[in-house]
């Protein structure tokens, strides 16, 4: 996490964003930069439209819009912050801007943002605050390959806000798995696959919870008041599902808590 980058649309939804990254970059000690993107009205394609504005001129244009828009919800530009007026349709300028050592922060789902960014993209619900004595930070071992590096994200968010961080591993016995003793081995069998994901992080707190990934992950975060909720993106295919992945298709539309998406390492193909 060596920069986060929020996108800000005037909503209540982006000013949610833009308090929650100002914070988490204060913490973490990195750069924060906040961003716009403006596109000439399409009105201006027909004869008779409005005269165009030169592309530098409404640069700037959006930039002060954008200054005056986090002075109103910070009450000043932070020393570390940053501006930036982007170019073209909001979700792809945003995804051409950031980088894979980007954090991306957005207040509503975007999901060519989603999909297409080769950084973490974090849409915040609440305003859950982070650190010591409020909700976990929780990572969800939902089967794909690229857990590991979700957990490495939730790590670098702990220590640059301290808190507790979780782990939960969600397992579905099938029909033919009903028999008690093969149920509970398959239950322990699933405790120790979640301790041993986590063994070399001795104060991540492992859970082991029976039933469909998508339910459970949403009823977990909900009963810890949860402050993030960390999953990882599956990565190629050309369907939506395959690219994002069930189980964060439905979080990214469904949790009342803040949810990170982590992208396959160098945004390359997963499970």
């Amino acid at each position: 996490m060596k920069e986060l980058v929020v996108g800000v649309d005037g909503s209540k939804e982006s000013r949610a964003a833009l308090r929650w990254a100002a914070s988490v970059a204060e913490s973490a000690g990195v750069p924060l930069r906040v961003v716009a993107s403006w596109t000439h009205p399409d009105s201006a394609a027909f004869p008779g439209g409005a005269p165009l504005a030169p592309a530098e001129q409404m640069d700037r244009r959006t930039a002060d819009e954008i200054t005056r828009y986090v002075q109103e919800e910070l009450g000043v530009v932070p020393s570390f912050g940053a501006i930036e007026a982007l170019r073209g349709p909001a979700a792809a300028a945003i995804v051409r801007r950031v980088t894979l050592e980007s954090t991306l922060v957005l207040g509503s789902v975007s999901r060519e943002c989603i999909e297409y960014a080769p950084c973490p993209v974090v849409i915040v619900r609440q305003e859950q605050p982070l650190g010591e004595g409020h909700g976990p930070i929780l990572v969800g071992k939902d089967g794909s390959l690229n857990a590991e590096r979700a957990l490495e994200w939730a790590l670098a968010l702990h220590n640059a806000v301290g808190g507790e961080l979780g782990a939960v591993y969600v397992w579905q016995p099938n029909v033919s798995e009903v028999r008690p003793r093969l149920y509970e081995r398959l239950r322990s069998g699933a405790r120790a696959k979640v301790e041993s994901w986590v063994e070399d992080e001795d104060h991540v707190h492992a859970l082991a919870v029976e039933g469909d990934p998508r339910a459970e992950l949403v009823d977990v975060a909900t009963k810890t008041t949860a402050s993030v909720l960390v999953v990882g993106r599956r990565g190629g295919g050309r369907l939506r599902g395959l690219r994002i992945g069930g189980v964060t298709n439905y979080l990214v539309t469904n949790s009342p808590t803040t949810v990170a998406v982590i992208p396959p390492p160098n945004h390359q193909d997963g499970a």
